[in-house]
């Protein structure tokens, strides 16, 4: 049976992954000169608490010893790593030379090209469908991928700028003008710009409007997301009548570029894009 790793992007607790017979490698979070392994010894609250009190961190991809020693686990049977895009970490390289130079030959690297709650129903896809080859496996997470859609709003454009995301003059008057960035995940994997508001409410507004302007597919979830607070994700929730749908934390990795109070969600459409 195939076994299936994924990072800690995928908004899969350690309980989650237990139960869904998943493998964790976490990503790495740096305040200062002291580096955490996300969801071992550094949890989501504790990350934003720090981000918020104003300690500005910076994130890394695992070591090639960590996935080495994940790989080991396997025990030589088929395996499938499918992890955060390679557009915005080194970690899919890294799993690759960890494969490579450990003679893994079976345990297959998958760039998934999104993160977050994407990633999450990419890995819950391959583990309701490990009995089947990884071929197979591999060939409906490449039909799933274009259906994938996530959208958000980033509170403030401060942690883009100090994340080497903008520049610092676009960031100090978006800010002064109340601009609330519209951000989504490109087909390339890559997070790009897909409009702007002024001001929460109007953002929460153009947001609720692009979700109900295309039909989900109901064969998946739909997952709301929020950093520090849930807030802006509830009313995100009943702006567009999906009250009683799970809430996620979005990753410290993700997090240390997007700050606090961002809220958006993942579904999957029924129709593919290719753009």
């Amino acid at each position: 049976m195939l076994q299936i790793i994924t990072d800690s992007s995928a908004e899969i607790s350690a309980e989650e992954a237990a139960a869904l017979g998943v493998k964790i490698v976490p990503l790495v979070v740096i305040f200062g000169e002291k580096e955490y392994a996300e969801g071992e010894n550094l949890t989501k609250t504790q990350f934003y608490a720090r981000l918020t009190a104003g300690e500005f961190p910076h994130t890394s991809q695992p070591s090639e010893e960590a996935f080495t020693s994940v790989f080991a686990e396997t025990n030589g049977e088929e395996a499938l790593a499918i992890l955060i895009s390679s557009t915005l970490s080194g970690t899919v390289n890294t799993a690759r030379l960890a494969a490579r130079d450990g003679g893994f030959t079976k345990v297959h690297v998958y760039d998934s090209l999104c993160t977050t709650a994407m990633l999450r129903v990419m890995v819950e896809t391959a583990a309701k469908n490990r009995e089947k080859p990884v071929e197979e496996v591999v060939a409906m997470l490449d039909a799933l991928r274009p259906r994938l859609r996530i959208h958000a709003y980033v509170d403030t454009l401060e942690y883009l700028y100090k994340g080497g995301r903008l520049k610092k003059s676009v960031s100090v008057v978006g800010d002064l003008l109340g601009v609330k960035p519209l951000v989504t995940v490109s087909m390339g994997g890559s997070v790009v710009m897909a409009g702007r508001a002024h001001g929460r409410k109007r953002a929460l507004k153009e947001l609720a409007e692009r979700f109900t302007a295309e039909e989900t597919d109901p064969e998946y979830p739909v997952y709301f997301l929020c950093t520090d607070t849930e807030e802006p994700a509830r009313a995100l929730m009943q702006a567009v009548h999906r009250e009683g749908e799970a809430v996620f934390q979005i990753c410290c990795a993700v997090g240390t570029h997007i700050g606090p109070n961002a809220a958006g969600y993942v579904y999957v459409a029924k129709t593919a894009t290719h753009c």
